[in-house]
């Protein structure tokens, strides 16, 4: 404030005063205004120089002289952040680059655009499903997750939320378009305004499997073909954007049985322990060489090994793929269970059945 008063026989002294207007506070907390434990700052102020003794013959001067300490022109396109509150600001962010790669269901990969700020600059990420940010607004946590509160623990630099790589926003709905924008600072009360955003849509949770043979006949066993074929095959198709991937269990009803009765069992090493084939029975292999359970990834030895079906489900994994589904979404991944049957002279001759169970779980 100026004030201009009539000059006395005095000395006349300028200085720059700075007001402080202190009030109890316990609660809320107001953004960006100096606090401790009992008090807040509800209003402060501040000026670019003063003058040291402006008089003439009838009057004297004591006042604040200089910029302004705040000013915000604007129009429907355009902020222009004036004076000197502005230039303590950091600049205010670009709008990320949010994207969902892998048609993902539950959250959305964001990289954050620093642009013209420096190194030292912490950011911190704004949700909402509004494009105005009117309603449902959230803050991004550094751990990935949403909450409703922004706090110091939003601020984080470029690398913490993981630099030109990006990073993960989870536990949102599936097929809903969320807008996500940045405010950065620089130290306290330099928090700039929130920045433009950008927008991306979740999917929906996706599953399609398909198996090439729903019904395998095996070759006459005799001693041609010394009582074996290994020559028939099911291909499994499966397209999903499930996080965590998918697995595929089987199991059979039963040993191949014949009307009277008699069967080829099962052939005995399990599936945690599959081995080169040796005797008879039914069994398969799986060309999966990073298979999940018990007995190590490649344990068929890409399709050399075999294993008997268990008779009771779920059964045992036969191919997989645990993701994490991140970049790209699973899309048509092939795997193939190889089948062999193995009887001996003795055995009485028939038409032998059972069925084969084949059961994928995702894994969302």
């Amino acid at each position: 404030m100026t004030r201009i008063t009539r000059k006395k026989n005095y000395k006349s002294i300028s200085f720059l005063l700075i007001a402080c207007y202190l009030l109890f506070v316990a609660s809320p907390v107001y953004a960006n205004l100096p606090s401790s434990t009992d008090y807040q700052l509800q209003n402060y102020s501040f000026g670019a120089g003063s003058t040291t003794n402006s008089t003439s013959t009838n009057y004297g001067l004591n006042g604040i002289a200089g910029e302004v300490e705040f000013g915000k022109g604007s129009s429907t396109d355009y902020q222009l952040g004036s004076g000197l509150t502005y230039l303590m600001k950091a600049n205010v962010p670009s709008a990320p680059t949010i994207s969902t790669p892998a048609n993902n269901y539950d959250r959305i990969l964001f990289v954050i655009n620093p642009g013209s700020n420096p190194n030292d600059v912490d950011y911190a990420l704004q949700i909402s499903t509004s494009s105005t940010f009117a309603t449902n607004v959230n803050y991004i946590n550094s751990d990935g997750t949403i909450g409703p509160t922004l706090g110091s623990s939003n601020f984080q630099t470029y690398t913490t939320w993981g630099a030109s790589s990006g990073m993960f926003v989870t536990g949102l709905s599936s097929n809903t378009t969320y807008y996500i924008r940045v405010a950065a600072r620089q130290g306290n009360f330099t928090q700039s305004d929130w920045g433009p955003a950008s927008s991306a849509t979740t999917s929906y949770a996706t599953l399609t499997f398909t198996i090439n043979n729903p019904t395998i006949t095996f070759n006459n066993l005799n001693s041609t073909d010394a009582y074996t074929d290994s020559s028939k095959s099911d291909t499994f198709t499966t397209t999903t954007n499930a996080y965590n991937g998918y697995t595929i269990y089987g199991w059979d009803t039963q040993p191949l049985t014949a009307s009277g009765g008699n069967t080829i069992t099962n052939y005995s090493s399990a599936n945690s322990s599959p081995t080169a084939w040796s005797g008879t029975g039914f069994g398969y292999t799986t060309n999966d060489t990073n298979l999940s359970g018990t007995g190590g990834v490649n344990r068929f030895n890409s399709g050399t090994y075999y294993a008997g079906f268990q008779t009771s489900g779920p059964g045992d994994p036969v191919a997989d793929d645990t993701g994490p589904v991140t970049n790209t979404e699973i899309s048509n991944e092939q795997f193939t269970v190889s089948y062999r049957v193995t009887a001996n002279n003795t055995t009485p001759a028939g038409t032998y059945t059972n069925t084969i169970i084949y059961t994928i779980v995702p894994s969302y």
